[in-house]
């Protein structure tokens, strides 16, 4: 990801299928590389809203442990 100050822009590229199919539901993607008619090289370009940077959670074993209580609780419920 590239962000350019002057357009408020970011230039995104991604080999990664996951990112390729996120990237395609937000805006129009360049393939640069293709295998059996299927994208695996995209290029785009994303607005500065569309991306945020956050800090990576870290749950420890007893926050991990209550969620897991919780998804049990509702899924015994249905």
């Amino acid at each position: 990801m590239f962000f350019d100050n002057s357009t408020r822009e970011w230039t995104v590229y991604s080999t990664v299928p996951k990112h390729i199919r996120k990237l395609s539901n937000l805006t129009e993607i360049f393939v640069i590389e293709s295998e059996d008619d299927r994208p695996i090289a995209v290029k785009g370009i994303l607005t500065e809203k569309q991306v945020s940077m956050k800090k990576e959670r870290v749950y420890t074993d007893e926050q991990k442990e209550r969620a897991a209580e919780r998804l049990s609780r509702a899924r015994n419920a249905i």
